[in-house]
């Protein structure tokens, strides 16, 4: 069976060593994956058929592509195709803006900080209700950037308005900054959990230099995360907490492109095979 690997050109460049884990996951469990870039795909209906060019040329459709680029449109063409996604537009298209996240996972009685959803183009109408310290995201936003420690009105107004992004996400302060908790799902299936914590920022990524370890579930946790996972038809995602001052869990988002660097570094578990693996099974 041969599928798609895809993603933009960039962020392909930056990946080449994930990308080679997923091709020789791939081969080990019977499977060809092809890398294509997002950026020479060109999508389109002609004669009432939805079609599909790459570099100008039709290629033959895979049997699965895994969807690395975030781009709703594009996702949800290739279903309209007939494609099997991993993760599906519907996957994808909530856990790639952040409101949406929380939006969903409300009705679950998940945990979460108080979080508001505001436009650029109307901040400075609402500021006076909004309680500071404060948290502001881009809601599209990836890898802990566009995210901000914001004290004050001024602070915050200055912030959005030399923001490139339109949609906004307000949240109170965690209680425990610098710390938060990723898990790795697969289908139904909690794979593993590493703990990311930074000494010298607010924000825990490991691409932004904290540090991380390999995090032991107690039941309770797993029973919240089971309860998300069971409710939801992920693929391959990873869901993000932070803790309260309980060491409770608390969301913070959902990787749809999830990267897992930190968990090659901490154990020897290749996640790639067994998403290919879970690939695989989902297949046949």
């Amino acid at each position: 069976m041969i599928g798609w690997l895809i993603y933009s050109k960039a962020d392909a460049e930056r990946n080449r060593t994930y990308i080679d884990w997923l091709i020789n996951g791939a081969l080990e469990n019977g499977l060809e994956l092809k890398l294509l870039y997002a950026d020479h795909i060109i999508i389109g209906i002609q004669n009432g058929v939805n079609t599909l060019s790459y570099y100008g040329e039709v290629l033959s459709i895979p049997n699965f592509v895994i969807m690395r680029s975030i781009s709703n449109v594009l996702s949800t063409h290739l279903e309209e195709m007939g494609i099997k996604l991993f993760n599906n537009a519907t996957i994808s298209s909530m856990s790639n803006h952040k409101f949406l996240t929380h939006q969903k996972l409300a009705s679950l009685g998940i945990p979460m900080l108080d979080t508001f959803y505001y436009k650029k183009s109307t901040i400075k109408n609402v500021v006076d209700t909004i309680q500071f310290p404060c948290i502001l995201k881009n809601c599209i936003g990836r890898g802990g950037n566009e995210v901000y420690y914001v004290h004050n009105q001024a602070e915050l107004v200055e912030t959005v308005q030399n923001a490139n992004f339109d949609e906004l996400l307000i949240q109170k302060v965690a209680d425990q900054v610098g710390k938060d908790l990723r898990v790795f799902i697969i289908g139904k299936e909690i794979i593993a959990a590493v703990l990311r914590y930074s000494e010298r920022d607010f924000r825990a990524n490991f691409s932004l230099g904290g540090d991380a370890k390999l995090y032991e579930l107690s039941p309770t946790e797993k029973k919240l995360i089971q309860k998300i996972v069971d409710h939801f038809d992920f693929d391959f995602v990873g869901i993000d907490f932070m803790f309260d001052s309980n060491n409770q869990l608390i969301l913070n988002e959902i990787e749809d492109v999830v990267g897992s660097r930190t968990l090659y570094t901490v154990s020897d578990i290749d996640i790639a095979s067994l998403f290919m693996a879970y690939i695989k099974k989902t297949l046949k």
